[in-house]
C-alpha cells in the first residue's frame, strides 16, 4: 500500500501543466491525486516520456510496473497514462530525487531486480522483498536470478528462501574490509590480525555476506585468514628488532625439528627470556609468514616439514593407511599423530574412514 509513487507516463507537449488536481484508475482501483514532473535530467527517457511523482489521496495497493490511466477529472478526458517504476520512491523536500538505480526500475525485470540488489547494498535482498515490490509470483524469480548470477550481476547466497547480493555492493564490501584492516594495521603494528567477529559487527553485516566477502579477497591473495577466527592484510609485517629476528630463526629451525612439540611455550619463554606477549608476537610473525602452522591442539609445526609428511603419504602408493603406520612414518607418538591427523583432514588431505584414513 502507498500512497506516493514514482512513475513514466506519455506526453504530447513539450511543456506539462498537469491540472491541480486528476483521478488516477489501476484497474479497479482509483482515487483523486496530484502529479508533478521531476525537475532533475531524464535524458534516459524517449522524447514522448515524462517521470512523475505521483501523490494519491489514498493509499493504493500497486507495485512496479503497473499501468494506469489519469483523467481530469471523474468521468472526464484521459490526461495520460503510464507505468509505475517505483512505488516507495526517496523524497527530499516534497522533490522526487532521481537516482541511477530510477534509470534502471525504468527497464525491464532483470534491471529491477539488480536495482533493488544496489538498493539494499551489502544487506542483500530476499525474495519477499522483490515480490511485494513487484507483485511478481516467487517462481519467477529463481530462474531470472541464476540467469543474472550467470551475467555476473549478483551472487546468490541462499536459494530456499532466495537471498542474494549484486556484485557492485560485493565489490565496495570487499574494499572497504581491505580499508579497514589497513587502519586496523596501522594502529595495531604488532597484533597478527582482527577478529572476523569485530569486522561483522563493524559493518552490521550478515555472516554469509562477510564470508562471501573475505573469501573474494583470500582468493586474490589480499588477506590472510587464521583458524583462530583472526584475518590480516597479507602485505602486513609484525615490526621485529635484530635481537627479535635472531630469536625468531632459532624457534623457526626448532619448530622444524619437532622441538616444539616436545616442550611447552612456558619453557620456550624462559629459555629466551622473553615476555609472554613477545613470544605471542614471534610466532604469529612465523604464522603469517606462512612458515608454520598451528595445530587445533595449540602446537606447532613446521609448513616444511607437513608439506614432506604430506608428500610422503601421497607417495605410500595406496590409498589408505592406519595410526599405527602413521606413527611409524612421522616419528610421533600417538599424542601428536592424532592431532595432526585431524588437521590433515581439516586441510582436505586426509578424510577419515572407521579405524583407518583415507588419501584424498
Amino acid at each position: 500500500m502507498t500512497r506516493t509513487l514514482a512513475a513514466i507516463v506519455k506526453k504530447e507537449a513539450k511543456e506539462l501543466d498537469w491540472p491541480q488536481s486528476v483521478q488516477v484508475v489501476f484497474g479497479r482501483q482509483k482515487t483523486s491525486a496530484k502529479l508533478k514532473t521531476a525537475a532533475a535530467a531524464t535524458d534516459w527517457l524517449k522524447p514522448n516520456e515524462a517521470l512523475i511523482l505521483v501523490q494519491l489521496h489514498r493509499p493504493l495497493d500497486v507495485h512496479w510496473g503497473d499501468r494506469f490511466k489519469v483523467f481530469c477529472r471523474p468521468g472526464g478526458q484521459e490526461v495520460t497514462n503510464g507505468r509505475v517504476i517505483d512505488p516507495s520512491p526517496e523524497i527530499k523536500n516534497k522533490e522526487l530525487v532521481v537516482t541511477p538505480l530510477l534509470r534502471l526500475l525504468s527497464g525491464q525485470r532483470e534491471a529491477m531486480i539488480l536495482a533493488l540488489c544496489r538498493r539494499r547494498g551489502v544487506r542483500g535482498v530476499r525474495g519477499k522483498e522483490i515480490v511485494e515490490f513487484s507483485g511478481l509470483p516467487p517462481e519467477n524469480l529463481l530462474p531470472a536470478a541464476e540467469k543474472m548470477e550467470l551475467k555476473g550481476l549478483v551472487r546468490i547466497l541462499g536459494f530456499q528462501p532466495l537471498f542474494m547480493i549484486s556484485t557492485e555492493s560485493l565489490t565496495w564490501l570487499a574494499a572497504q574490509v581491505e580499508a579497514f584492516l589497513r587502519r586496523f594495521h596501522r594502529l595495531h603494528p604488532e597484533a597478527v590480525g582482527v577478529e572476523v567477529e569485530k569486522i561483522k559487527k563493524r559493518f552490521r553485516l550478515p555472516s554469509l555476506v562477510l564470508s562471501l566477502a573475505l573469501a573474494r579477497l583470500k582468493r586474490e591473495k589480499k588477506i590472510i585468514a587464521y583458524e583462530q577466527g583472526l584475518v590480516s592484510l597479507a602485505s602486513h609485517e609484525i615490526p621485529l628488532g635484530p635481537e627479535e629476528k635472531k630469536i625468531l630463526k632459532a624457534l623457526e629451525e626448532m619448530c622444524y625439528r619437532g622441538e616444539l612439540r616436545r616442550v611447552s611455550l612456558e619453557e620456550i619463554r624462559r629459555q629466551f627470556r622473553l615476555s609472554s606477549r613477545t613470544l605471542e608476537k614471534l610466532l604469529s610473525h612465523l604464522m603469517v609468514k606462512r612458515r608454520i602452522v598451528q595445530s587445533a591442539n595449540g602446537f606447532y609445526l613446521h609448513s616444511l616439514w607437513l608439506e614432506e609428511v604430506i608428500n610422503r603419504l601421497r607417495n605410500l602408493g595406496k590409498r589408505e593407511f592406519s595410526v599405527s603406520e602413521f606413527k611409524a612414518l612421522t616419528g610421533l607418538s600417538r599424542k601428536y599423530a592424532i592431532p595432526l591427523l585431524e588437521l590433515l583432514d581439516e586441510m582436505g588431505i586426509t578424510r577419515r574412514k572407521g579405524s583407518l584414513r583415507e588419501i584424498l
